[in-house]
């Protein structure tokens, strides 16, 4: 898991204005169990996320990497979001190291806003056979250990 988070970029689906699920990307930073997102005004999902505070979200093993292209690793959560109206520095500090600090100089200037991703439940997938609900519990990602769905025969 810890693999995937430390990954630069994640997928975002939200809901349209007509509740369509959208899919794109975001880069985002970690700090605890928190996920953030820096976005444009000018992306649809950052409209989204404002009428829609749900999304989900997924980082996953890239395809060069995947022993198997139909079992890549993945790490995918469920989340409440904010638009952080005041934002502490050290997230700046976070995303400035994960993502360079000329390039966030830049976009400090345009109309980019910070979002916390608050994870409510998730699910980590290692494999066939290998899937495992993670849930909050004194602010950690617990993976059930007892939560691995195995794959049936037809």
């Amino acid at each position: 898991m810890e693999k995937l988070l430390e990954q630069k970029s994640l997928m975002i689906s939200s809901l349209n204005h007509q509740l369509l699920p959208e899919i794109s990307y975001a880069p985002f930073i970690r700090d605890g169990i928190d996920l953030y997102i820096y976005i444009s005004k000018a992306a649809a999902h950052y409209h989204h996320l404002l009428m829609n505070p749900n999304c989900s979200v997924m980082l996953i093993e890239d395809e060069k990497d995947a022993k198997n292209i139909f079992a890549r690793e993945r790490l995918s959560f469920n989340c409440k979001v904010d638009l952080m109206k005041e934002v502490e520095e050290d997230i700046f500090k976070k995303f400035d190291a994960s993502h360079g600090a000329s390039i966030m100089s830049v976009l400090k200037k345009l109309d980019f806003d910070i979002f916390k991703l608050n994870i409510q439940s998730g699910r980590l997938v290692k494999g066939f056979g290998k899937a495992y609900d993670i849930t909050i519990c004194d602010d950690q990602l617990i993976i059930s250990e007892g939560s691995v769905m195995g794959h049936k025969m037809k």
